[in-house]
């Protein structure tokens, strides 16, 4: 048998989109909109999956196709001793995302998809937008060397969106467009496209050469292309689309940065000023760490103290620690070690600016006191009748299952084969 932290969970379901809670005897129900994406039972977690991810998922020692709802995709996770953080963490996003797809008001689904997308997307928009010249420079210095920096570039996000929209990859992606100046005068497009995800991706060529096109068609100008991958394939390495139909051949080349590269110039990242090497390394060690999370909380640690002896802007400071705290992603006993390691190095340093962590620590606080404020209005609807006693008992174990997510120590549930 292994443990489950019960609460990380419940706090992971609930900080998407619209997401609420309801309890019914033993079992937890995660739904948006009042349809379910995830169950929380005695012997252990239920989340929906697309049929080829069922199918894929089913084969991992912690996970069986769930007994009563196998034939709909839903899986059974009954431990976590295989099961990497992150890809738990992505299991409830696709569910969430399976179950929004599926709602009945189109205009619904896009607000919610829009708002999972932004939240997901944010580190690392955020990173990249703050850092975009420190970004360049670090993983492509030539084009860097090209640019006009005393000319600030223009992000062109939302122009991107349009293009993409309705664009359907399978996979969440983050695509970035700036408009910059060369050298020379010239003008310049450059698309820059993350992979995010830590596996390949067959589309990623095709799908480069139609942003390129349709941004050219748009523009009249050539488009710059990078695909950065942040993948844990060493040998996944697209850099060309190809095809062809009787004689007729269509190829389009561009360049690729792979993130995973940078662990051979490890000693280069560490003595670098640039800012943008934190992050790599960052992203680095998360990869390295998967299997050993008292390693990625010391590292997480390390490089969180790296960031602050550098002494570099404010703004980038937040957009890095952001970035760091978001991609490291620990279990919740370490994640609170931590914060409160990283509050002592705050205040031995005398820092001058909020971190990410006292703005978590504050959105804990809000949303801990909406829930007991909930739980204050109800006890007052009972004292005057106003709430039949069935439902108040329904919403009353609701809350109080919440409020235990902030808790600490962490809530854990034993989850036991069957």
């Amino acid at each position: 048998m292994i443990l489950i932290d019960i609460g990380l969970f419940r706090s992971w379901c609930l900080q998407l989109p619209e997401a609420t809670h309801e309890v019914s005897g033993k079992e937890e129900y995660f739904k948006v909109h009042n349809n379910t994406f995830a169950m929380i039972a005695s012997n252990g977690i239920r989340i929906k999956c697309t049929p080829d991810n069922f199918k894929k998922a089913i084969q991992h020692p912690d996970i069986s196709a769930s007994k009563q709802y196998g034939q709909f995709h839903w899986i059974w996770i009954h431990s976590c001793q295989n099961l990497y953080i992150e890809d738990f963490h992505e299991y409830i996003i696709n569910s969430y995302e399976i179950v929004v797809k599926n709602l009945s008001s189109k205009k619904i689904q896009k607000k919610l998809l829009e708002k999972l997308s932004h939240e997901l997307d944010l580190p690392w928009k955020d990173v990249s937008s703050v850092l975009f010249e420190d970004f360049l420079a670090l993983l492509v210095p030539d084009t860097a060397s090209d640019i006009d920096w005393s000319k600030s570039p223009v992000f062109l996000d939302k122009e991107l969106s349009q293009i993409t929209k309705g664009s359907k990859t399978g996979k969440r992606i983050v695509d970035k467009l700036a408009q910059v100046y060369r050298l020379s005068g010239e003008k310049k497009w450059v698309l820059c496209h993350f992979e995010i995800q830590a596996q390949e991706q067959s589309g990623l060529p095709e799908r480069m050469l139609t942003y390129s096109n349709r941004l050219e068609d748009i523009h009249k100008m050539l488009v710059a292309s990078f695909a950065i991958l942040a993948d844990d394939n060493p040998n996944w390495r697209p850099t060309t689309y190809n095809n062809e139909i009787w004689g007729t051949r269509k190829t389009f080349e561009f360049p690729i940065i792979k993130l995973l590269d940078f662990k051979d110039r490890w000693d280069d990242l560490e003595k670098s000023d640039n800012p943008f090497a934190i992050v790599v390394m960052a992203h680095l060690k998360m990869l390295e760490t998967k299997k050993d999370y008292q390693k990625r909380y010391e590292w997480k640690v390390e490089l969180t103290k790296m960031l602050y002896e550098k002494q570099y802007p404010q703004e980038k400071v937040y957009a890095i620690f952001r970035f760091i705290d978001w991609i490291m992603m620990l279990p919740r006993d370490l994640a609170r070690s931590y914060q409160q390691t990283i509050h002592q190095i705050e205040e031995e340093k005398k820092m001058k600016y909020i971190t990410s962590i006292e703005v978590m620590a504050q959105e804990d606080g809000m949303e801990k006191g909406k829930i007991i404020g909930k739980i204050e209005l109800l006890k007052q609807l009972k004292a005057i009748k106003g709430l039949a006693v069935d439902q108040y008992n329904q919403m009353m174990q609701s809350l109080n299952a919440q409020l235990k997510a902030f808790s600490n120590p962490p809530i854990q549930a034993v989850c036991k084969a069957t």
